[in-house]
């Protein structure tokens, strides 16, 4: 075919109109999966790519997305996982013809929202939200100015879910994975760690998804008995040196956060506890360290990759599909990645 293929040179291949193309490239969940999927080979075989220039300048766009996030997910404990789903969202915007501008929600020093600052200076078309205290007064004025949002990973207080499109790790069904495992393992004595329970509702549904699997086994839970640490590598090396005379007892354990896996697997090898043999453990992320501890960690692996790519896709159509109204809730769901310490 001569010259540059076109959505109309498409459309005629597909067989559909030029408007199910375009909105079909742009994500539209609009379109059946089928039909995009079958507009998407053929626009890839005829190496098909959208003028961008053209576009944004048409929707007087700028064609950057504020990827707003916490201060708190600069710390080490945080950013083991944070890390990579900001690097997969970078990749997953580029994919769909846009770039990120990645700030924190709020100045560290001043208190001040860049939130604001962005909406301001025209800099951005919309917002990818990973932060769980966004003020009203920020919602609001991106309601003002019609910018679309999506949330990924964590959605702020006093927020319904049911007000704006999101895509969140099924945690609970993390933790029930977790506890199947340990018990299709042989495993009769399960211990769980609680993490942080009072800060975070993921921590909160990974231990009730273990726990549904234990009594689902017949188990019997005793709650008050479980441990409990911080989200923090120095949390889990604690966990083992306060108490390794009760985790002799214990043949699995579930600890709901790589980080303090990390710590605690450590803390396990100086006590002499073998992992495996002894006690099986399992982690919750696949942060990359998880494939170089010794042993390597059994672990929940958050489907960031699918998290990303869903939301890249809702804020390209929202920004340039005028009847993609429709608010989208959506829990992926996490697979168990099997290493040696199970």
């Amino acid at each position: 075919m001569p010259g540059k293929p076109t959505i109309k040179d498409i459309a005629r291949l597909a067989g559909v109109s030029h408007s199910t193309v375009s909105r079909a490239l742009n994500g539209s969940l609009l379109i059946s999966s089928v039909t995009r999927e079958r507009i998407q080979t053929i626009a890839d075989r005829m190496d098909f790519e959208f003028n961008e220039g053209a576009r944004r300048l048409k929707n007087r766009k700028t064609g950057i997305i504020g990827v707003l996030y916490y201060s708190v997910l600069n710390d080490f404990r945080s950013s083991l996982y944070t890390n990579e789903l900001f690097r997969d969202l970078r990749h997953s915007l580029e994919r769909v013809g846009l770039d990120a501008l990645v700030v924190e929600a709020y100045n560290d020093q001043s208190g001040q929202s860049n939130i604001a600052r962005l909406i301001r200076q025209n800099k951005v078309d919309g917002f990818v939200i990973i932060h769980p205290e966004i003020r009203r007064e920020d919602y609001e004025l991106i309601k003002v100015h019609k910018l679309p949002i999506v949330h990924i990973h964590m959605i702020s207080d006093g927020i319904s879910r049911d007000s704006v499109d999101c895509f969140f790790t099924d945690n609970y069904e993390g933790g029930h994975l977790a506890a199947r495992h340990l018990i299709d393992s042989g495993c009769r004595k399960i211990q769980v760690v609680r993490i942080d329970e009072n800060k975070a509702e993921e921590f909160r549904q990974r231990t009730l998804g273990c726990l549904s699997a234990l009594e689902e086994a017949g188990f019997i839970v005793d709650v008050e008995g479980f441990f409990s640490c911080d989200c923090s590598y120095k949390g889990g090396y604690r966990l083992v040196r306060e108490n390794h005379i009760r985790l002799r007892e214990c043949d699995g354990i579930f600890i709901p956060a790589d980080i303090a896996a990390f710590g605690f697997l450590n803390a396990l090898k100086e006590e002499g506890i073998r992992v495996p043999e002894d006690l099986k453990v399992i982690g919750f992320d696949d942060s990359p360290v998880s494939r170089m501890t010794l042993p390597s960690l059994t672990t929940i692996h958050q489907p960031r990759e699918e998290l990303t790519d869903k939301a890249s896709k809702r804020i390209r159509s929202l920004l340039f599909d005028d009847t993609s109204d429709e608010l989208i809730q959506e829990y992926v769901k996490p697979t168990l990645v099997i290493r040696e310490s199970s």
